[in-house]
């Protein structure tokens, strides 16, 4: 049987990519940046997301409106991450992509299983569709009402251009464990994914 195909994928505008993911119902109560009094400080969720993330955790936990999430950056340099399904229906977010990762070994290794992936937290998912977003995602509303085929995902543009700044994934109504991964290849790349599992 051979690897998995990518279900979407979520681009940056540079290198970085940093994420939230979180249950689509609250989409529209991302709240987007907006410029304070000064130029120095900005507000919405980005500017909780980046509070978060500058104590050094590995993901941070945000609130959007009712609804309990999480935002993370996984490697940093590729600033692509692109979604699987493995065989037992868990999600997985990896980076860099599966394009421009020369060892394939490693990269089938990362979505045979989670292996030893560490758990990060958990994720309630009342509707059953997760909203994962790009932090500057100007347009996060229109991911509450987007049709999502079941099991499927459908890609939701930034705002930004033709890019794909978000990613909405049916993943069905319960609680997820989070948990994430980094294997290396022969030449020190590192490969990083973060999973959703049951």
């Amino acid at each position: 049987m051979g690897s998995p195909l990518a279900i979407g994928s979520i681009s940056s505008l540079n290198a970085s990519l940093v994420v939230a993911v979180f249950d689509a119902r609250s989409a529209t109560d991302w709240v987007p940046t907006k410029p304070a009094a000064t130029k120095a400080q900005f507000t919405g969720h980005p500017a909780e997301v980046m509070r978060g993330l500058a104590k050094g955790e590995e993901a941070t936990p945000v609130d959007v409106g009712g609804s309990s999430g999480f935002a993370f950056e996984l490697e940093g340099k590729s600033g692509t991450l692109e979604a699987y399904r493995l065989d037992d229906g868990t999600l997985a977010l990896v980076a860099p992509p599966r394009a421009s990762w020369q060892d394939a070994a490693v990269f089938d290794e990362m979505l045979a299983s989670i292996g030893d992936a560490t758990e990060i937290g958990e994720l309630e998912l009342t509707s059953g569709r997760l909203a994962i977003v790009y932090l500057w995602h100007k347009k996060v509303g229109a991911a509450r009402d987007l049709a999502v085929p079941a099991g499927g995902a459908v890609e939701l543009a930034d705002g930004y251009g033709d890019g794909n700044g978000g990613l909405i994934v049916d993943l069905g109504a319960g609680t997820y464990r989070m948990l994430r991964r980094e294997l290396s290849s022969s030449d020190e790349q590192t490969l990083v994914a973060m999973y959703f599992a049951r």
